[in-house]
């Protein structure tokens, strides 16, 4: 029985698909597994973790490298919610360019009882006079899933796309708009864009502050809008350009009480993936990869193990996984170790990282718990678990 603790609501969509096996609650007790959303979790405080799936894109909530150096796989879900957030984007460039929010609050502070409403509508309308996408540049900064999508839907409107993506997947790339701009410069889409928006995970030393005051320096535009993470850009080098009229409007998914009391900052509630169509399709493919990683060690989408998606064919009895650091022969090691106990080895797949390695060894006879034993007392093996069917 695998014991699965959520820490934050998960669509039912998705916790349907544990069957039998499985034991799910918020209040469980040494957890095999967490299924997590936008809670903190120091993966330290649970013993005996085996993984965590995050039924989102982000991972910063999850002490990544803590739970590496325990063997604890931490999955994520990319590209579930893509559409919630590329639709979001683009619904909120509408509405700041066009001052709805500015205009739909004016409009309800209105004294409703007056003679002259209708003339105090009309006349004060000009107030909230905007300006229209189409023809205008959005610098698009990061093309995973999100990033395509919100460029393909800016070229939909008529506007000119320019983006920038330094490590492009085929699968992405394919997707995008023969349309659509990309240079391999970061500072060719800042200068050229009237509206940046950025799409790239936080990534502490690399994507940290990416958007700065060295670079946002060439940026001419009106609008700049963050739905990827907080931290990615500098909040500093945003206050100056507001306050220099450089910038009309910041549009964050992250609040702060900085943030909100600005009047030239539209604050949302991390609104990104909220919809119940992105919760179901995170949750869902959340749980799946969760259930194949415990059941079978496959492993899809982990922003901290390499991918191995290899399950065991008719025949095979026991299964070990272990994890081990990156370094040289390993898999010497390991085999040694089976062979030695008169264990035939049906099948050996590794994956490595640069951090981390990854086996899944296959075999037709049942392998004993002394041999994991031994395998776990190898140098710089992280885990070994067993696995039977």
């Amino acid at each position: 029985m695998f014991k699965i603790q959520t820490l934050n609501k998960i669509s039912n969509k998705g916790l349907d698909l544990f069957g039998d096996r499985y034991e799910v609650s918020d209040t469980q007790d040494s957890p095999h597994a967490l299924l997590v959303r936008s809670a903190k979790v120091d993966t330290d405080s649970y013993d005996g973790l085996i993984a965590v799936a995050r039924a989102g894109a982000g991972v910063n909530n999850i002490t990544i490298d803590k739970a590496s150096a325990k063997g604890v796989c931490v999955f994520n879900t990319p590209g579930a919610n893509a559409n919630a957030v590329a639709e979001l984007v683009m619904a909120s460039l509408g509405m700041a360019v066009r001052h709805v929010h500015k205009a739909a609050q004016w409009v309800q502070e209105l004294d409703t009882s007056r003679p002259d409403l209708a003339t105090a509508v009309e006349k004060g309308k000009s107030k909230f006079v905007g300006t229209e996408l189409s023809g205008k540049t959005l610098g698009v900064i990061g093309l995973g899933k999100i990033g395509v999508l919100v460029a393909n839907y800016a070229r939909w409107k008529d506007m000119k796309v320019i983006a920038y993506e330094p490590y492009p997947s085929v699968a992405n790339m394919h997707s995008l708009s023969n349309k659509v701009t990309v240079v391999k410069n970061l500072e060719e889409v800042i200068a050229a864009a009237d509206f940046l928006t950025v799409h790239v995970p936080f990534i502490k030393g690399s994507t940290e502050n990416l958007l700065n005051v060295e670079n946002l320096a060439s940026f001419n535009g009106q609008y700049i809008l963050n739905f990827a993470r907080d931290g990615i850009v500098d909040m500093d080098a945003i206050y100056a350009m507001l306050d220099a009229n450089r910038l009309e409007c910041y549009v964050s998914d992250f609040p702060d009480v900085k943030q909100i009391a600005h009047e030239k900052i539209l604050c949302l509630p991390h609104l990104g993936a909220s919809t119940e169509e992105a919760e179901e399709n995170c949750a869902v493919m959340a749980v799946d990869q969760l259930k194949d990683y415990l059941e079978y060690g496959c492993v899809r989408h982990s922003v901290n193990f390499p991918n191995l998606d290899e399950h065991p064919h008719m025949g095979i009895k026991s299964r070990v996984v272990v994890i081990n650091e990156d370094v040289p022969n390993m898999i010497a090691e390991i085999t040694k170790v089976i062979g030695n106990a008169g264990i035939n080895i049906s099948s050996f797949s590794n994956k490595s990282n640069g951090k981390i390695g990854y086996n899944l060894i296959d075999a037709e006879s049942v392998i004993t718990d002394s041999i994991i034993e031994l395998l776990t007392k190898l140098p710089k093996v992280i885990k070994v678990r067993i696995i039977y069917f």
